[in-house]
C-alpha cells in the first residue's frame, strides 16, 4: 500500500484520512531512452504540454502524466518508430523506483484500454441491482434480505456488467478503489430496503486497516442512520487471503460494531469448509458449483451436507446460492438449508422484489 494519504472531505462531509489507493489520483509513466538524441525529439513534442504534465529527469529520462503520456505512444509510433523506448508507471517524486518492471511503450494498450475506469470511479457512475434472498415462514416464501449487486454505468446510461467493471480494475490497479466505490454506493441505496437484511460485498484484500479502510463506510451508514444489525457484509475471495489473522480482525471489527458477516462461495476456490470455524460467519452460503444440479450428484451432496453441518455447528445459517432448478431447491430445502438465492426466485433487478411480488411469482412457476 502506498504510504501517501489525503485529507478529504468524506461522503457526509466529514475529514478523513483516505489513502490514495482507495480515491484514483491520475497516473504517470517514466518514459526511458536509449540516448539523448532521441529525447531531443521528444522535447520538441512537449513544448504544448504545460509544466505539471512532464518533467525531465535526465538526458534520458522524463516523466509524463498519463494523458500526455497515451499521447506520445501514438507520436512515437510514427516518428520514433518507438525503438528502444521503455516505460512503467511511476511516481513523479520516485520515478526511477518500478524501473526494472518497465517495458516497451507498444505494449501499454490494456492500460489504455481500460483508462475509462478511472473516470467512472471519480464520476461514481455505479448503480445497484437487488437480488432477493428466500427462506420459507410456515411454509411461506419471505424475503429474508437482498444481495446489492453493483453495476457500472457507460455515460449513455448503458449498463457495464461487474466482470467488465473488476476486468478493468484489476489492469488499471484499482481494484481497491472499484470496491469502496460499490461498497459506498450500496450504503448510499440502502434506505430502499426499509425492513430486510442487506447483503454488501467487500473484497477483503483491499482493506489494509479497518480503522481507515472502513471509515467512510461507517460514517455513512451512521449518518443515513442504516442500522447496523441490517447490514451483512459479505466476503469476496477473488484472490486467497494469505493472513487469515488479518481477514479475521477486519470481520472482527464488522462484529464489534454490530454488523453481521457472510462467507461467499463456500467449498469451492478460496473459502474451504475449514474455514468456517476459523472466520465464524453469521451466514454461509454454499457455493453455486455445489447446488447446480445437486438433486442428482452424489459428490455434490457430500459437500453440501458438509457445508450445512459446520455452518449449524457455529450457529451461522446455511444459504444455496445460485439455485435455478426446483428439483436442486427441494433436495436441499429437505436437507436443511435455511436460505435461498438464485433465478428461480428472482433476477438481480433494479428494484426489489417485495414478498408478495415473490409469492406470485412462485405460484406462476408451480
Amino acid at each position: 500500500m502506498n504510504d501517501k494519504h489525503l485529507d478529504v472531505k468524506n461522503e457526509v462531509g466529514e475529514t478523513n484520512l483516505v489513502c490514495d489507493v482507495c480515491v484514483p489520483r491520475a497516473k504517470g509513466y517514466s518514459v526511458f531512452f536509449q540516448d539523448a538524441h532521441s529525447m531531443t525529439l521528444l522535447l520538441d513534442y512537449l513544448k504544448e504540454s504545460s509544466a505539471d504534465e512532464y518533467k525531465l529527469i535526465n538526458n534520458t529520462t522524463v516523466w509524463l502524466l498519463e494523458p500526455v503520456f497515451f499521447s506520445f505512444v501514438d507520436y512515437a509510433a510514427v516518428h520514433l518508430g518507438e525503438y528502444g523506448i521503455e516505460a512503467v508507471e511511476a511516481e513523479v517524486f520516485n520515478p526511477a523506483k518500478n524501473k526494472n518492471n518497465k517495458k516497451p511503450i507498444h505494449q501499454f494498450a490494456k492500460e489504455r484500454e481500460t483508462a475509462w475506469i478511472d473516470e467512472l470511479i471519480s464520476e461514481n457512475r455505479i448503480i445497484t441491482h437487488y437480488q432477493p434472498i428466500i427462506r420459507m415462514e410456515e411454509n411461506i416464501p419471505t424475503i429474508y434480505g437482498h444481495e446489492f449487486l453493483s453495476r457500472g454505468l457507460n455515460k449513455d446510461e448503458s449498463i457495464i456488467p461487474p466482470y467488465k467493471l473488476f476486468e478493468a480494475a484489476r489492469v488499471r490497479n484499482r481494484v481497491f478503489s472499484l470496491d469502496r466505490a460499490c461498497r459506498l454506493q450500496s450504503v448510499r441505496n440502502a434506505g430502499i430496503v426499509k425492513d430486510k437484511l442487506i447483503f454488501i460485498n467487500f473484497i477483503p484484500t483491499a482493506i489494509y486497516v479497518p480503522e481507515h479502510c472502513l471509515a467512510s463506510t461507517f460514517a455513512l451508514i451512521k449518518e443515513l442512520e442504516v442500522e447496523p444489525s441490517q447490514v451483512v457484509f459479505e466476503v469476496v475471495e477473488t484472490d486467497e487471503v494469505q493472513n487469515i489473522d488479518h481477514l479475521k480482525s477486519i470481520l472482527s471489527y464488522y462484529r464489534k460494531h454490530g454488523f453481521k458477516y457472510a462467507l461467499d462461495d463456500v467449498g469451492t476456490g478460496y473459502n474451504h469448509v475449514d474455514k468456517l470455524e476459523l472466520l465464524d460467519p453469521d451466514v454461509v452460503k454454499l457455493a453455486i458449483d455445489y447446488v447446480n444440479g445437486v438433486s442428482k450428484d452424489k459428490l455434490k451432496q457430500e459437500v453440501a451436507l458438509a457445508v450445512l453441518q459446520r455452518s449449524h455447528a457455529i450457529g451461522a445459517l446455511a444459504l444455496a446460492e445460485g439455485v435455478e432448478h426446483i428439483d436442486d431447491y427441494h433436495f436441499l430445502k429437505e436437507m436443511g438449508y435455511d436460505l435461498f438465492q438464485g433465478y428461480m426466485f428472482a433476477k438481480p433487478l433494479a428494484v426489489p422484489m417485495t414478498d408478495l411480488e415473490l409469492q406470485s411469482s412462485l405460484l406462476q412457476k408451480s
